[in-house]
Parts: structure tokens; sequence; C-alpha cells
């Protein structure tokens, strides 16, 4: 091990714990933690299901897995809820509340002499979304808006300023949305919730994965794949909202080419998290970015190290990389609290 720490992070990503069970890795050993369906975090998946026994994750991590072509053998899953524990034999682990896509989980580790370890994984609304436990021993956090100019200072506004601009685009024409695997779903909801109507449109592995969105509680109505014979109905009229990744669908292309003859013009929305100096912005007079995240900024990375008040930091630098060691010297000049980026 590294020093006297516990846990380490290896130069594959992997967090690996008293050398009994990794997260978001592969390692030598019989157990791993799936924090969530990101594919950063699913480092070796392959390998994993191979050779190693058991896996531990919230019940809708599976299930996105399953969506996504992943299929960890139903023998081997452990799947908990937030506030569920397990033992490994003189130790036991807990996994708790996270808000980043839907299944997020932190993992909690208690040895047998008591000492606590925690594992954020990514977050974002810590002390709200976010469970913060206090006063582990280390506590292991993502860094990824780890730059003290990462700041969202408007991110209260985002929810209803993005169904607003959502509905306005739509008076103009069909909404086509880019976004990551996990916020796509977390946006459907939002809608929803704020009062917009118009169908969803989906390609087949978004449409998936929002049905298991759906399955777990939230609010995502109206979903058609774009195969199906409604969704071609939809199209034709010209008053949807397709979803997909910001790689392109196959298909999108031709939906818009279809749209294009009526007198409508589909408007183009892409959700990034990297924007921070306004809440959206236009590239030309159809298609805009907006500032929406599912990680924490800066301010929330040291407002949950600040309440938690760990023993010792260690920072997940192989996601954050040189944004890590940054705020790892961070974290040691404004709290105080010794802070180490591994690997």
């Amino acid at each position: 091990m590294l020093g006297d720490y516990s846990v380490r992070i290896d130069a594959r990503g992997g967090i690996i714990f008293k050398d009994k069970l990794v997260a978001d890795g592969h390692y030598n050993v019989d157990t791993r933690f799936i924090s969530h369906a990101h594919t950063d975090h699913l480092n070796d998946i392959y390998t994993s299901i191979k050779y190693m026994r058991r896996f531990i994750a919230h019940k809708a991590t599976f299930d996105l897995l399953e969506a996504l072509d992943i299929f960890v053998p139903k023998h081997a899953r452990v799947a908990l809820e937030y506030g569920d524990r397990l033992s490994l034999g003189e130790d036991y682990i807990e996994i708790l509340r996270a808000r980043h896509i839907l299944g997020s989980a932190q993992l909690k580790y208690v040895s047998g002499d008591g000492s606590v370890i925690i594992y954020t994984g990514d977050f974002k609304d810590p002390g709200r979304g976010t469970e913060i436990y206090a006063e582990p021993d280390i506590l292991v956090s993502e860094a990824t808006y780890g730059d003290p100019s990462y700041v969202r200072s408007f991110k209260d506004l985002a929810e209803e300023v993005l169904a607003d601009l959502v509905s306005q685009l739509l008076s103009r024409g069909p909404v086509y949305v880019y976004a990551y695997y996990g916020k796509q779903q977390e946006v459907m909801d939002l809608l929803r919730r704020r009062g917009v109507i118009a169908p969803f449109i989906a390609p087949d592995k978004v449409y998936k994965l929002s049905k298991v969105a759906e399955s777990h509680g939230l609010r995502i109505t109206d979903l058609f794949h774009e195969n199906s014979k409604e969704a071609l109905e939809i199209m034709r009229d010209g008053w949807f909202i397709y979803f997909t990744h910001p790689v392109e669908s196959p298909r999108i292309k031709m939906i818009q080419r279809m749209n294009q003859r009526s007198e409508l013009r589909h408007q183009n929305l892409y959700l990034t998290g990297w924007l921070f100096d306004t809440l959206y912005k236009s590239i030309d007079d159809r298609t805009y970015i907006f500032s929406f995240s599912d990680h924490a900024d800066f301010h929330e990375l040291i407002d949950y190290i600040e309440i938690s008040r760990p023993r010792t930091v260690i920072i997940d630098a192989f996601r954050s990389g040189e944004i890590g060691r940054r705020f790892a010297k961070e974290i040691k000049r404004r709290l105080g609290i010794t802070a180490i980026p591994m690997p």
C-alpha cells in the first residue's frame, strides 16, 4: 500500500480497499463495487465479469448496465438500497445516496476497528441530493470540477430556465437535445415536472435507458422509440423533443431532413457541464449550449469536504488528472486538511 493508507487508487482507476474490495476498476479480489453506470467508472468491467465472484451496486445500476448491453451474471449481483449493509468478514460496507445519475451511490467501508472510509463516486448537491458522512478517517473524492474557476453561480436557476428555454424553442419547431446517458433521463424528468408535455422520441439505447429510469420512479411519459409507428407520425407533425447522445445517432440526419420539409426548423440544444460564464448561449439562430451538469462544481466539492471534515482526503486523479492535483492543494490551503492525489 501507499504509506499507511488502507485505500489506494491504482494506475487503471480502481479504488482498492484493504486488498478486499475494488471500486470502479478491476483488481485481483473477489468483490467489485460499481458506483454508477458511466463508462469512466466501468473500467475493465468485462475482465471483472470474467474473473470476479461478486458485484455490488444499487439495483438501478444493474438495470442500466443491462440496457447498455453489459450483463453482470445474476448470481454474482448484490443489489443494495441506500443504507443497506453487507458484511465482509470483520468489516462491512454500506451504500449512501449520491445525486449524479440514476443509481449513483457512495461507498462507506467500515473496518473491524471502527475506522471509516468514504468513496464519493461522482456527485452534486452535497447535503441535499448527496448524503454527507461526518468525520470519516479517509474520504476518497471525485474532482471533475476541482479548479477554483469552475463555479456555476447560477446553478439554482438551471432547472427553471432550461424548461422555459425548451418551451420557447418548441414554438419554432422540434428540439434535439444532445446529452450523455443519465443526464438525458434527469432532464426528461425535469421537463415533465416543469410542465413540458411535448412527446419525447429517442434512439434505441436512449429509449431503453429511459424506460429503466421510468421503472425506478423518474417521471418520463409519452416516450417513443424512433422506429415506432407512433414516433413516425409525431415526427411528421413536427412537435417533439428528440433525445440523443452528443455522438449523433445514425438516424438523426434523416429525421431532421424529414422535418425540414415542413415550415418549422429543428432547434439543437447541447447540455454541458463546461459552461461557467453564463447559463446558456446561442451558437447560431437554432443552436444553443446550456450549462447543465451532473457533477459538483468547485464550491460544492469544497462544501462537501468542509462539512464532512475527514482526517485525510484522497483525490481521484485518475479521472480528474491535473485538475485533481490542483484541487488537492486547494483543500490543504483552504481547509487545512491533508489531501493526496492518486495515482
